[in-house]
């Protein structure tokens, strides 16, 4: 039976990883030491930072955020499950293929598949921010057997963005950068002039901001325009655009138990867009929206949001 909440307000040896250890704390100082490693992934080798024993949770970062942002959840979920947190590719030390077709979401789940193929597991749960968000919707929907849980930190369901694309003038204006990905063919060389000239969070403590310096040198900017050809409905839309491999009532339903955590003043995908996400998720679903919390409550409200997630992880759901 289904549950819908609105809110407001054995062990496995790890395999071998052969790279840096990377130490990171959370908001509260506390920290955890991850080490990294890389899986194969169809001829890609997917990079990803790993540390903590118990059940597989994959973190899927934003397109500007690597894989650290998600540390003030990944420390504290390290002392009860086996946590990884992935650096999609194109990104960091992940293999950088040519091509669009690369950037899909189904490529991103052939890799977070390879992850838990890597960990010797059969199920993971999947956490995903912004683009990293919508990798895990579609993971879910597509991998049904493979997902344990889902855990979406203020990404919509791409269905619910694609209908209110097609008349909402707020949720069409809010995405004034994406468009400009897919149309403008100097989109690359704009995007490499803004990570060129050190646009850093001014929140990052130095260690952090120094690891996203390093991260940011090997981003390759052309991996993130793939990633809105291939993904991104193109205007104008309609109900028969394609968008994250589907059309707008085509999206298979997600079966896995649901997180979503949304704060209240995301700019890039207005309120109206979780109106009736209910119907896309057979499984368990718990919206959690949060007041005077933007686009990333991963980061903005950590003490919010860590907790919650492993309340959600840990006490059945």
């Amino acid at each position: 039976m289904k549950r819908f909440v609105i809110c407001v307000a054995p062990l496995v040896l790890l395999p071998a990883a052969a790279g840096a250890n990377e130490t990171i704390s959370d908001w509260m100082g506390r920290s955890a030491t991850f080490v990294e490693g890389k899986a194969d992934s169809g001829g890609v080798a997917i990079s990803y930072h790993v540390a903590g024993e118990g059940p597989l949770v994959i973190f899927v970062h934003s397109i500007f955020g690597p894989w650290f942002d998600f540390r003030h959840q990944m420390v504290a979920l390290s002392e009860t499950h086996r946590v990884v947190s992935m650096s999609t590719r194109g990104t960091d030390r992940s293999d950088k293929p040519e091509g669009v077709e690369h950037y899909a979401s189904a490529r991103i789940a052939d890799d977070i598949n390879a992850l838990i193929d890597h960990f010797g597991e059969e199920m993971a749960t999947i956490v995903g921010q912004d683009s990293g968000g919508l990798h895990a919707w579609h993971f879910a929907m597509t991998h049904p057997e493979r997902t344990a849980g889902l855990i979406s930190l203020g990404s919509v369901h791409p269905a619910g963005l694609i209908r209110e694309l097609i008349d909402n003038e707020a949720q069409q204006q809010s995405t004034q950068f994406q468009n400009n990905m897919l149309q403008d063919p100097q989109a690359g060389e704009q995007l490499s002039g803004f990570i060129g000239g050190g646009q850093m969070n001014p929140d990052d403590p130095a260690d952090v901001a120094e690891l996203r310096r390093d991260a940011y040198s090997r981003l390759e900017v052309e991996s993130i325009v793939n990633f809105y050809k291939a993904n991104w409905p193109r205007p104008p839309v309609t109900a028969d655009t394609v968008g994250f491999g589907f059309k707008l009532g085509e999206f298979p339903p997600v079966q896995a138990p649901t997180l979503f955590i949304y704060g209240e003043n995301s700019g890039p995908f207005k309120p109206e867009t979780l109106n009736n996400m209910w119907q896309w998720v057979d499984g368990p679903l718990t919206i959690q929206v949060l007041p005077g919390v933007g686009h990333g409550p991963h980061t903005e409200a950590p003490e919010f949001v860590t907790p919650r997630i492993v309340e959600w992880l840990t006490t059945g759901r």
